[in-house]
């Protein structure tokens, strides 16, 4: 068997494991209020300025829709280290 083609989550120990558990149990516990953060305030972070009255109303949801697939890929990647290991 090639051990290049080994993954290295399979041949960690559980302790190993249980560390990178514990790394997503902590980003969960900090995505959680950030999410609820983001969507109680998304109009004041993301709404019109008067600074940039250049802005139009598709840039500013590019920008929403960025950041809601950044927490979105963030939550997938600590509940499959919290669930998925």
């Amino acid at each position: 068997m090639n051990p290049h083609l080994t993954p290295l989550i399979a041949t960690m120990t559980a302790e190993g494991q249980l560390i990178l558990k514990g790394v997503g149990v902590f980003g969960l516990i900090l995505l959680i209020p950030a999410g609820i953060f983001l969507f109680k305030n998304q109009d004041r972070l993301f709404g019109r300025s008067s600074d940039t009255p250049s802005e139009t109303g598709g840039s500013l949801t590019y920008g929403l829709a960025q950041t809601w697939l950044v927490y979105a890929g963030l939550l997938h990647l600590v509940l499959w280290l919290v669930f998925g290991l």
